[in-house]
């Protein structure tokens, strides 16, 4: 989930805070910027983050980067320079954003302003009532659907007793609406008391606060924030019937409803949600599974509670707690699981260095000499961590299902930095969205096969479409470069006459199945200008019948045909309208 955090760099943004002369609106904005990159290092430290700041011009004074240090010290020596012009950020986003397009990926567009209109031809309002109602349409403003995609979430940085302020507001959710952006307007709560001597507010005196636009407001803003677009997914795994191996998990990037198609025409699409439970079904390998097609990708983390540090603060750190002892209940239907796992646990838990030996050799009992404390959340056992280990060590993924007919997988992921995570493919609902493999309802285990029974998945094509070579004529070098590939085997017949037959009959395809149909007049006219250039020169009498006769072909209305194929001139059979050559009959 990149985001992209643009700062407003206007001259209206040194302002000082009305009641807070100590503060202007830039560095109020900065100290956002930086609450925000504490609670991203805190939730999602693998996402990637840029800084633009912007004026009547666009910067990009951080690229997209992991280290949010760089970021924190760029925006410390952002400066005002002239006017706000909110929609040259907008586009400079859409450029620099392209690379990230695509499904998997949620892109997020932060800006921190004091909601500045502009001024002139550039303001959003002129913006509104002139460009956008007649030029939509228009090309040059193709990067307002590009726009849609993204997620713009405006930091508001204001006074409600501020009539510019105020008017901002409005315009900027018209530019919401109107464009059909997804976006969303933070902004201080208004003022709860307010003077209105003369008709007129002041929201400076009689305010609290909290009520006043301090540091205070600008991280709850940035809370809020957070809190609707970089939430992470509670969701509980589970893994088997063993009621321990089921625990609370975190999934990062949050997930995202996903509009299913209705089959009936003309209704509404079906929003389905992902369970609160996702559990483990069964295990596959990876090379079986592959890469199928998959709506998004998540990191799936343990969930840990924060550790109250009370005994800390307590002093005297050289008493050590004893850990509470496990009490087993005989009358539990899991007793005698309880007990081997509570035996397991007091077997690894034990430190060799604060053990002694005493008795005989024959009967060795081993006694100790301190408990440790209790054990941290990092210390607890967690199925994440089991999971991760196991599929890594085996190679394999975890078929989990995570909705009614809604499937994913769950494998160890180990990125450039060699760095080893779990995550979750989600793929999109349905019981056969893996073709190779089939309906994933009807998977078993290979003891359950019959003797002499093999596995039928995956399912492999006898000739893979994938392994063949295509044709792409996206840009214009491209079909130059095949068209030469002809015509150097052309040059070089009688040798290379089976490759130059091979490739006439690729691009003679490949032209058909696109309706390139007057690319073959022009192939023809080429092959025989060819061949009298080759005639010229004292080329063999093969290559040129060979070249004629290609080119007569390709003018035959019978090979108009994609499943048909033009082979050599044979010998014995020669060009009609044309003598044999001597010594050669074909």
């Amino acid at each position: 989930m990149p985001t992209l955090i643009a700062l407003d760099a206007s001259l209206s943004m040194l302002r000082p805070v009305p009641g807070r002369n100590d503060h202007t609106y830039l560095s109020l904005a900065i100290k956002g910027i930086q609450h925000l990159l504490d609670n991203l290092t805190a939730a999602g430290k693998l996402e990637h983050l840029a800084l633009l700041s912007y004026t009547t011009t666009a910067e990009l004074k951080v690229d997209f980067t992991r280290d949010y240090d760089q970021i924190r010290q760029a925006v410390k020596k952002v400066e005002p320079v002239d006017k706000a012009c909110l929609l040259t950020m907008l586009k400079t986003s859409v450029s620099i954003m392209a690379t990230w397009g695509g499904a998997p990926n949620i892109l997020q567009l932060v800006v921190f302003t004091d909601c500045g209109l502009g001024f002139g031809s550039t303001s959003i309002s002129s913006f509104l009532d002139t460009t956008l109602a007649d030029k939509e349409e228009e090309p040059e403003f193709a990067w307002l659907t590009t726009l849609t995609n993204y997620n713009l979430n405006f930091i508001c940085l204001g006074l409600h007793g501020d009539h510019y302020f105020t008017r901002g507001l409005a315009v900027y959710q018209q530019l919401l609406d109107k464009a059909g952006l997804k976006g969303q307007l933070f902004m201080p709560k208004p003022t709860k008391a307010a003077d209105t001597t003369d008709g007129t507010s002041n929201p400076i005196s009689n305010s609290s606060h909290k009520s006043e636009l301090g540091r205070t407001v600008v991280f709850e803003l940035v809370e809020r924030l957070c809190e609707a677009s970089y939430k992470s997914t509670e969701v509980v795994l589970k893994c088997g019937s063993y009621f321990r191996m089921e625990a609370p998990v975190l999934l990062w990037p949050p997930t995202s409803p996903y509009e299913q198609p209705s089959p009936v025409f003309g209704r509404d699409p079906t929003i389905r949600h992902i369970d609160q439970k996702i559990e483990v079904c069964g295990f596959l390998a990876l090379s079986d599974i592959g890469s199928p097609a998959t709506l998004s990708r998540h990191w799936v983390l343990p969930k840990v509670e924060r550790e109250k540090n009370a005994s800390r603060r307590s002093g005297g750190g050289g008493v050590t707690t004893k850990p509470p002892k496990l009490t087993l209940d005989a009358n539990n239907p899991n007793f005698e699981l309880e007990k081997l796992e509570n035996d397991i646990r007091d077997f690894y838990a034990k430190d060799p260095k604060d053990t002694e030996e005493s008795g005989d050799d024959a009967d060795v009992t081993i006694v100790m000499k301190h408990s440790s404390g209790p054990p941290t959340e990092q210390q607890k056992e967690n199925i994440c961590v089991l999971l991760h280990g196991a599929l890594k060590l085996e190679n394999m993924a975890a078929l989990v299902l995570v909705g009614e007919k809604w499937y994913g997988f769950i494998y160890a992921y180990t990125d450039n930095k060699k760095k080893s995570n779990l995550m979750l493919n989600v793929l999109p609902p349905g019981t056969n969205v893996i073709p190779w493999i089939g309906d994933l309802e009807l998977l078993g285990f290979a003891e359950d096969l019959a003797p002499g029974e093999t596995a039928s998945f995956p399912v492999r094509a006898d000739r893979r479409s994938y392994s063949q070579s295509s044709v792409v004529w996206i840009r214009q070098a491209s079909l130059q470069s095949d068209v030469q590939k002809v015509l150097r085997h052309a040059k070089k017949m009688p040798d290379k006459t089976q490759h130059f037959y091979k490739e006439l009959n690729r691009i003679r395809r490949a032209a058909l199945a696109l309706g390139f149909v007057e690319l073959l007049e022009a192939l023809a006219m080429l092959l025989e200008k060819e061949c009298a250039h080759l005639t010229m020169n004292g080329a063999s009498s093969e290559c040129t019948l060979q070249l004629q006769h290609a080119a007569t072909e390709l003018r035959k209305t019978s090979n108009r045909d994609i499943k048909s194929t033009i082979v050599p001139l044979q010998k014995g059979a020669p060009e009609a309208g044309s003598a044999p050559a001597p010594g050669y009959m074909y």
